[in-house]
């Protein structure tokens, strides 16, 4: 019953949010038994690096810690600059195929404006998540400690 109602009080936003940093763990997993585990090759250490992150934004969500926005904001320098494999990149990247779908006849014009358009989506995207995980990640409050009444009773009959 406590599990029940730990989880109860998680915010949907979070949800989402760790269905996809789950499906991330997933896509670059997949990518390392694709390309095979060679760590020499930077390509495999980049798909760890991101398992790690989405694997650490995931625990620290479920564990309702206020750290998860800083691990999202680590994760958003990284994508900007290194690698972009940003948190909702399944959701961006159906919305590119749908677009793609019924206008197949797009010139490079258009075709560049769908990709910066995708890309600035995805970094807002990423933003937004740091901003949710910041705010909505609230610690439990700890439990008082008991206080030592048995002591205290026979404290005042001692001295009587």
């Amino acid at each position: 019953m406590k599990i029940k109602k730990y989880f109860s009080a998680v915010s949907w936003p979070l949800w989402v949010i760790l269905f996809f940093c789950l499906a991330g763990i997933a896509r670059n997993t997949y990518y390392i038994t694709f390309f095979g585990f060679d760590y020499a090759t930077i390509a495999t250490k980049v798909f760890v690096a991101m398992v790690v992150i989405y694997t650490a934004q995931s625990l620290l969500i479920l564990a309702r810690k206020s750290e998860a926005w800083f691990i999202s904001a680590l994760q958003v320098l990284f994508c900007f600059y290194v690698y972009e494999d940003f948190t909702f990149l399944p959701a961006v990247a159906l919305v590119r195929n749908i677009i793609l779908h019924y206008c197949p006849g797009m010139d490079y014009g258009w075709l560049k404006f769908l990709q910066v358009s995708c890309i600035s989506a995805l970094v807002s995207l990423e933003i937004l998540k740091t901003y949710l995980l910041f705010i909505l990640t609230e610690e439990l409050p700890r439990r008082k400690a008991r206080a030592p009444r048995a002591r205290a009773k026979n404290t005042n009959a001692q001295s009587a």
